[in-house]
């Protein structure tokens, strides 16, 4: 890319040539919400598995669908199994309808129910905010969250959180490279792993931390407190009226279908 293509770039509403990518922040962030609570509030295992299957159904059209799935498979080994293992456990030889034998002991349907709702709640819930997360830019968020009203200070809280853990990362990978280069073990087993992270952990976090105070001045230099409206490098476009509608009914499906879970569920 040359420096004027660079500048142009800028000059026009920021795209990634994929509807989800491109679709606008604050609504996608609406969407998300609605189906993530809608699986929470219910927890019921029909709900979670509609909201896991609509998350996966995005995700598969987007690019981050690799990672999403990579993701969400370990996060299911690692969280739901474990969770579940442990709930069947509790609940082996409870009174009830059988389902199966485990070890000896009788595990009732309840508890087979109980471990579904679980498991589509978790998957369902992660899932549709990976999609959100995967393929929304924290900067483009906030700046259409500043759009619609919030405070720039309050913006501005969220993108440094957001960009402080991306920068923790960063200087992570950075200090294993180098200690690669110098013939630390860094490969290997988690034990090897996390052996060789946490000696240089504490530093990057607190690296990470002052480095706050040096954007704070930058953001001062820029009279980033003065009165009157802000302006921005990068411009997102608007919501369309079809992005409004997908927020708006997303929101009353949450609502309804809340109700109706929890009556008929």
């Amino acid at each position: 890319m040359t420096d004027q293509e660079f500048i142009e770039s800028f000059r026009h509403y920021q795209k990634k040539n994929n509807w989800w990518c491109d679709f606008h922040p604050v609504a996608k962030l609406v969407f998300c919400l609605s189906f993530g609570f809608l699986s929470l509030i219910v927890f019921k295992w029909q709900v979670g598995l509609a909201v896991f299957l609509l998350a996966g159904l995005i995700a598969i059209r987007t690019p981050a669908r690799k990672t999403y799935f990579i993701t969400l498979g370990v996060m299911f080994v690692a969280g739901c199994l474990f969770t579940v293992a442990v709930r069947l456990y509790v609940h082996m030889g409870d009174p009830g309808p059988v389902a199966f034998y485990l070890f000896g002991k009788a595990v009732p349907v309840a508890a087979v129910i109980s471990c579904l709702d679980l498991i589509f709640m978790i998957e369902g819930f992660l899932g549709i905010f990976m999609t959100f997360f995967l393929t929304t830019e924290m900067r483009d968020l906030c700046c259409c969250l500043e759009q619609v009203g919030m405070s720039p200070s309050a913006t501005f809280m969220i993108l440094s959180t957001f960009s402080g853990i991306a920068s923790i990362k960063e200087k992570l990978n950075c200090v294993r490279e180098s200690q690669r280069a110098r013939g630390i073990e860094t490969e290997g087993s988690l034990v090897v792993k996390v052996k060789s992270i946490l000696p240089v952990l504490f530093p990057v976090i607190i690296s990470s931390m002052t480095g706050v105070e040096d954007r704070t001045l930058a953001m001062d230099a820029r009279a980033f407190s003065a009165k009157g409206k802000h302006t921005a490098l990068r411009r997102a476009a608007p919501a369309k009226p079809v992005e409004k509608m997908v927020a708006a009914l997303a929101v009353i499906l949450c609502i309804a279908g809340s109700i109706a879970g929890r009556m008929y569920l």
